[in-house]
C-alpha cells in the first residue's frame, strides 16, 4: 500500500520517471512497455533517458541536499584575501565590515575552481561564528562552527576573536548528532572530497549541518554546498560505466544504481528499462527496494531485495 501512494504522489506531480537506455527518441517505446507491462497509464509516466541522467551534475539520495554554485569560479587565493582583509577590518573594531567579507568569502567558497584549503575555511567559519556569537545569535553561532569542525575537527581559539564564539564552539564540539555519508558509485577513479579531504579520508559519521564537496569533472572541479540531515549518499553520476541499468539485477551492483536513480531524477520511485528487462525501483525506510517486473534475457536474478 505504501509503494501505491507513493507511485500516486510521484504521478500526481510530473509523472513517475521512466529512465531507459536508449536514445532519447526511444523514450516513447520505453513508456509504452511500462505502461503495458503495469497498467499505469503512459499519461502518468515520463521517459528519461540514461545519458542525461549521466551528464547531470552530483546528486544526493537520502537526509541531504545540495546547493551547486550559481556564479562565477573563484580561486583559492582570492577566499584567502577574503579571510585577510575580514580579519584586518575586525582588528580596526569594524565587526560589521568583517562580517560583510566573511559573507562574500563564503560566496567564493562555493564556487571554488580549486581544492578547498581546510585551514583557510576552518578559519573563515571559525571567524564568522565568534561575530555571530557576540553579536547574541547563538544559533546562527553554532551552525557556523559545526560547519567550521568539518573543516577543522580540532580548532585553536584566536585569542583577538570575541570570546563569546570559545562559548559557543564548545557547546558545537559537544554536539553528536551524525550521519553517515557515502559516494556512488564507489569504485570510482575520481573520489569526491569533503570540506577539503578526500571522501575516503573523512569518510564514517560527519557532523550534521553544512559540508563541501568538492567532485572532479571533465570540465573541471565541481563544487557545491551539501546540506547533511542524517545518512545520505553522494551520487556522481558521470563516475557510472555502462552497462548501469542492467546491474539492477546484480546484487553487487544494484543498490548503487537505485542510488542513481533516486537521486539523479528527484523522485522516490522510478522504473528502468535496459536490455529487454524492466524494474521498479523505490525508496522504503532509506533503503532501495529493487523488483524485477520483466528479466531481461537470458534470465537474470530477479525478485525483490532490500538492504
Amino acid at each position: 500500500m505504501a509503494l501505491l501512494a507513493l507511485l500516486f504522489a510521484v504521478s500526481a506531480r510530473a509523472g513517475v520517471p521512466v529512465v531507459h537506455a536508449g536514445p532519447p527518441e526511444a523514450g516513447a517505446a520505453a513508456v509504452a512497455q511500462v505502461a503495458a507491462r503495469t497498467g499505469v497509464p503512459a499519461a502518468e509516466l515520463s521517459a528519461v533517458s540514461l545519458d542525461a541522467l549521466l551528464k547531470g551534475p552530483p546528486a544526493v539520495a537520502g537526509a541531504g541536499a545540495l546547493r551547486h554554485c550559481a556564479g562565477a569560479p573563484t580561486r583559492a587565493a582570492d577566499l584567502r584575501a577574503q579571510v585577510v582583509r575580514a580579519e584586518a577590518s575586525l582588528r580596526e573594531g569594524d565587526a560589521a565590515g568583517a562580517l560583510d567579507r566573511l559573507d562574500l568569502a563564503i560566496a567564493e567558497l562555493g564556487c571554488l575552481s580549486d581544492r578547498a584549503e581546510a585551514p583557510v575555511a576552518g578559519r573563515l567559519f571559525l571567524l564568522r561564528g565568534a561575530l555571530l556569537a557576540q553579536k547574541g545569535d547563538t544559533e546562527g553561532a553554532r551552525a557556523e562552527l559545526r560547519t567550521a569542525l568539518g573543516f577543522v575537527p580540532a580548532p585553536t581559539w584566536d585569542a583577538a576573536w570575541p570570546v563569546e564564539g570559545a562559548v559557543v564552539l564548545q557547546e558545537a564540539l559537544d554536539d553528536h548528532a551524525r550521519g553517515v555519508l557515502t559516494a556512488a558509485p564507489a569504485a570510482a577513479p575520481a573520489r569526491p572530497w569533503l570540506d577539503g579531504r578526500p571522501l575516503e579520508v573523512a569518510v564514517g559519521p560527519q557532523r550534521l549541518g553544512l559540508h563541501l564537496v568538492q567532485v572532479a569533472t571533465t570540465g573541471g572541479l565541481h563544487t557545491a554546498w551539501l546540506t547533511l540531515g542524517g545518512d545520505a549518499t553522494l551520487v556522481v553520476p558521470a563516475s557510472f560505466r555502462p552497462p548501469v541499468l542492467e546491474a539492477l539485477g546484480q546484487p553487487a551492483a544494484a543498490d548503487e544504481v537505485a542510488r542513481l536513480l533516486q537521486a539523479a531524477t528527484g523522485a522516490p520511485v522510478a522504473y528502468a528499462v535496459a536490455g529487454g528487462g524492466i524494474w521498479l525501483v523505490s525508496v522504503e525506510g532509506g533503503f532501495p527496494e529493487i523488483t524485477a517486473l520483466v528479466a531481461p534475457p537470458p534470465a537474470a536474478e530477479g525478485g525483490k531485495k532490500r538492504r
